[in-house]
């Protein structure tokens, strides 16, 4: 099995520099990291974490825990998430490693792994408004980085998407096209993202000159049956919406059997916008009609978070390591001017 002092060797460096390079250290150029990692590679090098943690006090794992298994409608994009972080995290010398966990506290798991000295940080998912995990690990002086954040302002490193714009954009977008009547298919009311969705979904209305009305907006668990259930709710109201937004396009795959089912006509009697995250199972370009959407792939998340978690560890403040990013907007044939009277 190749070591440090093999790739030190070849590369002409010492075993401390080509540890340092393995780990992405910022003292390290980066045309030595590349060069470091092109050989550890070729050697097929593996790293002793009980080793790397005698030595530098750090093992290289990083732990990704979760309370549940995921949902079946979830499952293909916690995999493609998770795929996507563990290669970030393996192109910069760290191994991503999943729990699922059996405690009634989460916070106990957590506190188990601590003790155990085996985890230098947690990358955390689906952050819901009254998290504990962030303050917890805080607390315990863990490094940690989290895929949107629980709280409009926090303190720790995230990397999340701009979902106030994205919703602005679909509102007004609908609104010029004389909706008036505009219903929001939210995710569950637990989340962070959820409640701040509904809130710049409520502002959005009243910029566009409209007023929010309770009943057109609806929370659910973001898959497409939920997005169909709801979809049937709106359109049997007496004064039904003609214009959707949706939190996702597994949820406008919903609206669009809804409205199928009902003999409605997409966009003629109900346009959508949907966000697309490039989930699996769904082409939202090959739907009937192509939905507009505003896209950011899930996948894309992996590499800034394995940034954020590598300069964590380097000891970079948490409140400089925060990527806030804009979706891109994709206009196609499922909005259209609103029937009269919508």
């Amino acid at each position: 099995m190749a070591t440090l002092k093999d790739i030190a060797k070849i590369t002409g460096l010492t075993a401390t520099t080509v540890s340092r390079a393995l780990r992405g250290f910022d003292d390290v150029s980066p045309a030595t990291r590349t060069r470091v990692r092109e050989v550890a590679r070729e050697l097929n090098y593996r790293p002793n974490h009980s080793a790397r943690k005698l030595v530098s006090g750090r093992s290289g794992i990083v732990g990704l825990v979760l309370d549940t298994a995921p949902a079946d409608f979830e499952s293909p994009h916690f995999f493609e998430i998770a795929h996507s972080i563990t290669q970030a995290m393996a192109a910069r010398g760290l191994d991503l490693i999943l729990h699922i966990s059996t405690d009634a506290d989460p916070l106990q798991t957590y506190d188990r792994l601590i003790g155990q000295g085996v985890f230098d940080g947690f990358v955390l998912l689906f952050p819901r408004a009254d998290d504990a995990r962030m303050a917890f690990l805080s607390s315990r002086d863990v490094p940690f980085v989290v895929h949107g954040k629980h709280v409009p302002d926090p303190d720790y490193p995230f990397f999340d998407l701009d979902t106030a714009d994205i919703v602005r954009r679909a509102v007004a977008h609908l609104a010029a096209f004389g909706h008036r009547r505009i219903a929001l298919l939210n995710g569950e009311a637990g989340w962070q993202v959820s409640r701040e969705r509904a809130e710049v979904f409520a502002d959005a209305l009243m910029r566009a000159g409209l007023h929010p009305v309770p009943e057109l907006i609806r929370y659910g668990d973001t898959s497409r049956a939920y997005g169909r259930d709801a979809t049937r709710a709106l359109i049997a109201l007496p004064d039904r919406p003609t214009g959707i937004v949706c939190c996702n396009s597994l949820v406008a795959g919903g609206v669009l059997d809804a409205a199928a089912e009902a003999g409605l006509s997409i966009p003629g009697d109900l346009s959508v916008v949907a966000h697309d995250d490039v989930l699996p199972g769904i082409e939202t370009g090959d739907l009937n009609p192509p939905l507009t959407v505003t896209r950011r792939a899930l996948r894309d998340a992996g590499t800034p978070l394995a940034d954020l978690m590598q300069r964590r560890l380097n000891g970079e403040p948490g409140r400089e390591l925060q990527i806030l990013e804009t979706a891109e907007w994709i206009g196609r044939a499922s909005v259209a001017p609103a029937p009269a009277g919508g």
